[in-house]
C-alpha cells in the first residue's frame, strides 16, 4: 500500500473556511431579503426626507411601510435576538418611561406627538436590529443612509429656501437649518465607507458624491453643525493611518479655502462667531449677526432653564415635550412677557427636564453604550474581520458628530437617534454571532484547535502528507562523515 494513502503523523489538511451562519440564513431567506429591501427604502425616506416636498406627501408612504415592517417582524419571530443587546434594554426602559410619564404631563395633549415619536423611534430600533443579521445587510441599509443624505443635499440646490440668510428644505424635518446641516455631517462618513470598499472609478465617483454634502452643509450656515463637523475631523484624524491624516488635514484646508471664496459674507461672519463677535459689516449683515447673537444667549438662558427645570421636577419631569409650553408660562410669571415659545436647544437637557433624572439615564446608557459598542467592536475585529471593522470605524466616526451635535438641538425622540442605536447594536451582535461561529463548521459540530503547521519542503503541495524519511546513520547525525571526527554524544 502506497504511503501517500491517508495522511501521516504530523500533518493536518488544509483548515476549514469561516462559517456564518448569520450570513447563510439572511441570504437564504426570500421574506428576509424582500424585508431588508424594504428597511433600506424606509430608512431611505425617512433620512432624506424626499416625501416631504413632494405632491404625494399626503399619502403617509412611510408610515404604511413601517406598519409592514412590523408585522414582517413580529411574523418572523425570534424577538430574543434583537433583544439581547443592552442598548436594546435600555432603548425599551427609555420607551417604557416616556410613556410612564405621559399621565404626569404639564400639557397631555402636546405630549401626544411626542410619545408617538418615541413608540415610532423604538420600532423602527427593533426592526433594524432583527433584520440587520451580517456585514452585508448592514451595508445595504448604510448605504441607504447615504443615498438618503446626498438626495437631500441635491434637494437643497434646487428647491431649497432661504431662512434668513441660510438655506434649508421646504418643509419637514429637514426646514431647520442646524437639523439639515447636522444630517449633512452624519451621512459624510456613511460615503467614505463606500469610497473605502470600492477601487477605480468607483472610489473617485462615491467621494465625489461628498462634494454636495459639503457644499449643502456649509450653505446652511449652523454653528452647531460646524461643532460636529470639528469633532467628525478630530475623530477621523486619531483613527486615521499616515497618509490618510495627510488626506484629512488637505481636504480641510481645501473645503475652508473654498468657503472664504465661495460663501456669501453673512455665512462667513456667522460660522466666526462661534468664535468672536467682533468685526466690521454693512448694515444688513450687521442686523443679522446681532439677532445670530442674541439667539446664542437665548440658548444659553434655555439651557439654565431647563437644568432648573430638570432640579425642580426630577422624577418624572414636565412631559414628553411639555418644555416649550412650561418654560413659556415660567418667563410670563417672570417678565410678565412669555415672547416666543421655544424648545430647550438641546437633546440631554431636552429629555432631563421633560422625563426626569431616570429618563435622562436611560437615554443617556443608550447612547453611551451605542458608542462604545461601536468602539469595542472596531477594536476586536481590528485584526480579524475587515468587514466589520470597516463598519464599525465608520459608524464611529458618525455617531461621534452625531451625539456632539444634538448637544444643541432638540431631537430626543426622533428616529435619527434610533436609526444610530441600532447600527451599533447590530453590528456588535454580527461581530459577536461571528465570534460564536468561528470555530463550528458547517455540520454543526464544533472544531478543535488544529496543530501548528509544519514546514514544508520546497514543491510539496499543501494537499499531499509528507513521505516518511529515513533514519540518517548514525555518523551522520551530528554533522560529519568520518566517524573518527564525529563527537559523539557523552552518555
Amino acid at each position: 500500500m502506497s504511503t501517500f494513502a491517508r495522511p501521516q503523523l504530523g500533518t493536518r489538511p488544509l483548515p476549514l473556511p469561516s462559517f456564518n451562519a448569520s450570513a447563510v440564513n439572511a441570504n437564504s431567506d426570500p421574506p428576509a431579503r424582500l424585508g431588508l429591501k424594504l428597511l433600506a427604502f424606509y430608512v431611505y425616506l425617512v433620512t432624506g426626507r424626499a416625501l416631504d416636498v413632494s405632491p404625494i406627501w399626503f399619502l403617509h408612504i412611510p408610515m404604511i411601510m413601517l406598519i409592514v415592517l412590523i408585522i414582517m417582524t413580529i411574523a418572523g419571530g425570534n424577538l430574543k435576538r434583537a433583544m439581547s443587546s443592552s442598548i436594546s434594554k435600555y432603548f425599551l426602559a427609555f420607551t417604557v418611561w416616556v410613556v410612564v410619564c405621559f399621565p404626569f404631563s404639564y400639557w397631555r395633549a402636546g405630549s401626544i406627538p411626542y410619545v408617538q415619536w418615541q413608540l415610532q423611534s423604538f420600532a423602527i430600533f427593533l426592526i433594524m436590529v432583527q433584520m440587520i443579521r451580517s456585514v452585508s445587510d448592514w451595508q445595504k441599509i448604510g448605504g441607504a443612509y447615504a443615498y438618503a443624505t446626498l438626495t437631500a443635499a441635491l434637494l437643497s440646490f434646487y428647491i431649497g429656501v432661504n431662512v434668513q440668510g441660510r438655506v434649508a428644505l421646504p418643509g419637514g424635518t429637514l426646514g431647520d437649518p442646524n437639523e439639515f446641516a447636522l444630517t449633512m455631517v452624519a451621512g459624510l462618513p456613511f460615503w467614505w465607507f463606500k469610497a473605502s470598499r470600492a477601487s477605480g472609478f468607483k472610489k473617485f465617483a462615491f467621494l465625489l458624491a461628498t462634494i454636495p454634502l459639503y457644499g449643502a452643509f456649509a450653505r446652511a450656515g449652523s454653528r452647531s453643525g460646524l461643532l460636529a463637523m470639528m469633532v467628525l475631523l478630530i475623530i477621523a484624524f486619531i483613527f486615521a493611518k499616515g497618509n490618510q491624516k495627510v488626506m484629512i488635514l488637505v481636504g480641510a484646508m481645501v473645503a475652508l479655502a473654498a468657503s472664504s471664496v465661495l460663501l456669501p459674507d453673512y455665512l462667513k461672519a456667522r460660522y466666526m462667531t462661534f468664535f468672536s463677535h467682533d468685526g466690521e459689516y454693512d448694515k444688513a449683515t450687521s442686523r443679522r449677526l446681532g439677532a445670530d447673537i442674541a439667539s446664542s444667549e437665548e440658548r444659553r438662558a434655555l439651557l439654565i432653564q431647563s437644568l432648573q427645570m430638570t432640579l425642580h421636577h426630577p422624577i418624572f419631569g414636565v412631559g414628553p415635550g411639555d418644555f416649550s409650553f412650561v418654560s413659556w408660562d415660567e418667563r410670563k410669571a417672570a417678565t410678565g412677557a412669555g415672547g416666543e415659545s421655544l424648545v430647550s436647544h438641546n437633546t440631554y437637557t431636552q429629555i432631563s427636564s421633560e422625563t426626569g433624572v431616570p429618563g435622562f439615564l436611560f437615554f443617556a446608557a443608550s447612547l453611551a453604550l451605542s458608542f462604545g459598542y461601536a468602539y469595542r467592536t472596531y477594536r476586536e475585529s481590528a485584526q480579524t474581520d475587515p468587514g466589520v471593522y470597516a463598519c464599525a470605524r465608520y459608524l464611529l466616526y458618525s455617531s461621534g458628530a452625531l451625539f456632539s451635535g444634538i448637544f444643541f438641538l432638540s431631537v430626543g425622540y426622533t428616529h435619527i437617534l434610533a436609526t444610530f442605536f441600532a447600527l451599533a447594536a447590530a453590528i456588535r451582535l454580527v461581530h459577536e454571532r461571528a465570534l460564536a461561529t468561528a470555530d463550528v463548521t458547517p455540520g454543526g459540530t464544533r472544531q478543535l484547535a488544529s496543530p501548528p503547521v509544519p514546514t514544508r519542503r520546497p514543491g510539496v503541495h499543501w494537499g499531499t502528507a509528507v513521505r516518511p524519511q529515513r533514519p540518517r546513520p548514525r555518523r551522520f547525525r551530528h554533522g560529519l562523515a568520518n566517524s573518527y571526527f564525529a563527537k559523539r554524544p557523552t552518555p
